[in-house]
């Protein structure tokens, strides 16, 4: 069983990061074994909406993109996490997603879905610094994102209010919340 955390944070150490670990580390504890991408640091271009993928599901751009999705198209569990920028997602989650549009284009255009058609679940984390963080946006992409790659959302934590690095780790059930996500997903995969 592999769960694949994408964290959408260039800040290594930070909210995201301490989020993702701590349901990645639940899920390992679980029995699953993890994979963590770090989309901050990733060498990818942003999509050139070229719609080659609609033929073959493959995306033409050779890039650091490719990894992600031979994990995507393996993975059992996915846990997005993302701090909230301009009230949505990070550049670097957003373009992750926007480069999934060949796992898109496998699924829906071309009738092969992803993961084989096994049952696949996943969360998605979000933080944001301002107490008025508006968090609808990037939920929308979120589930949007699930679905394209056939991915049933088990749980959304969303944390406002939380500004610094490393200012979660002071919120009185992130961590706890964060860790309960990725047993929820391990523990649905067991029941499928």
């Amino acid at each position: 069983m592999l769960i694949v955390g994408l964290q959408g944070s260039p800040r290594l150490g930070g909210n995201c990061d301490i989020l993702l670990d701590a349901a990645l580390e639940s899920a390992i504890e679980a029995g699953a074994s993890v994979e963590k991408v770090q989309l901050g640091r990733l060498d990818a271009k942003a999509c050139q909406a070229c719609d080659r993928c609609w033929q073959t599901g493959e995306c033409v751009v050779q890039d650091g993109m490719q990894r992600v999705h031979r994990l995507l198209r393996e993975a059992d569990g996915i846990i997005l996490c993302s701090p909230i920028w301009f009230s949505g997602m990070s550049s670097h989650a957003k373009l992750a997603i926007d480069r999934c549009q060949c796992l898109w284009a496998e699924s829906d255009r071309l009738g092969k879905p992803i993961g084989g058609g096994k049952k696949r679940y996943g969360g998605f984390i979000a933080v944001g610094g301002d107490e008025e963080a508006i968090f609808k946006n990037a939920v929308s992409e979120a589930r949007a994102f699930f679905t394209a790659i056939d991915v049933e959302v088990k749980g959304e934590l969303l944390f406002p209010g939380v500004p610094g690095r490393g200012a979660i780790r002071s919120h009185p059930t992130a961590i706890a919340d964060a860790k309960a996500l990725g047993t929820t997903i391990v523990s649905a995969l067991v029941r499928a």
